[in-house]
């Protein structure tokens, strides 16, 4: 009985060992590459000194193309922004910015935009993709602010990286996989960030009526990226997406905004009722290519 206990025993520790060892690996391997926005920053994105960045939703990632905007301005930017996330993640992506020792002149909160009125985050489907970094103080203090298994789970992978991996093993460990073979693969964005939706094809017809919704921009991390951005010489920039049913109205003068909710008035250049699609995203960067011009000289 003791020998079979000893065996058991023995089984399991190689089990436990041998899974550590395979999650760290795979944390390590997406570490090195440039798979998911947050390694990209660190292993792609040479630059370290910004005129713009847009950290976001999948708002920000499909809405405003840096290129065009580059252009236009002859300046230099990257998207950072990730799908299926909200401004408590952006905040973390704002922290990921200057921990690596970058500066922007302009940082440009791209969120869903109701977003902006929502009062308590909850941790976002993606953000899973910081765990590579989870040992860093900041990347491990977000997941412990929050609560739930997966937070839990991505916290305490700081220690057993097994929990979060075996957890998010679709998310992390095909990735890892995928990044060892190829380091520079990007997971649906091009060389500076950006990502399209493909235009649809639908009936050209006017949008005629939008509900009205005003939003009074009372976010509590949108105030920790406002204090952020103060401490570090950066001026925020919220910017609100083209909406296909909604007129956005702003009611905080705290914040310096660029409302393009009701800039698009054809649905051929929406994808759904929240993005752009290619020809739309076109619209909207080079629009807000001419805002940021006309902030640029107003602040002068």
């Amino acid at each position: 009985m003791n020998t079979f206990l000893k065996r058991i025993s023995l089984i399991i520790l190689s089990f436990v060992i041998l899974a550590a060892m395979i999650s760290a690996g795979c944390l390590y391997a997406l570490r090195q590459s440039s798979f998911y926005k947050p390694s990209y920053l660190v292993n792609e994105v040479v630059t370290d000194d910004f005129d713009y960045i847009i950290i976001g939703a999948s708002t920000g990632l499909t809405t405003l193309n840096t290129k065009v905007i580059d252009s236009v301005l002859g300046v230099n930017g990257v998207n950072l922004s990730i799908d299926d996330t909200a401004i408590a993640s952006q905040y973390l992506m704002l922290q990921h910015f200057l921990a690596e020792g970058k500066t922007t002149k302009y940082c440009v909160l791209a969120p869903n935009p109701m977003g902006y009125d929502i009062v308590k985050d909850d941790l976002s489907d993606n953000d899973y993709r910081f765990m590579p970094y989870v040992n860093r103080d900041y990347v491990s203090r977000y997941y412990q602010s929050f609560s739930g298994m997966e937070a839990n789970l991505s916290y305490t992978s700081k220690w057993f990286p097994m929990l979060g991996v075996g957890y998010y093993n679709a998310e992390l460990f095909y990735p890892s996989i995928v990044s060892l073979i190829s380091p520079e693969k990007h997971n649906r964005f091009d060389a500076q960030g950006n990502y399209t939706y493909p235009k649809v094809e639908r009936q050209d017809q006017k949008v005629e009526k939008r509900t009205d919704t005003h939003l009074k921009f009372k976010n509590n991390y949108l105030e920790k990226i406002q204090e952020l951005c103060r401490k570090n010489n950066i001026e925020l920039i919220c910017y609100v997406s083209p909406m296909l049913q909604r007129n956005i109205l702003v009611d905080n003068p705290d914040y310096i905004v660029i409302n393009h909710s009701h800039l698009i008035q054809t649905n051929a250049l929406f994808y759904d009722e929240l993005h752009v699609n290619s020809e739309g995203r076109e619209t909207t960067s080079k629009q807000f290519a001419q805002d940021l011009k006309q902030l640029a000289s107003n602040s002068q």
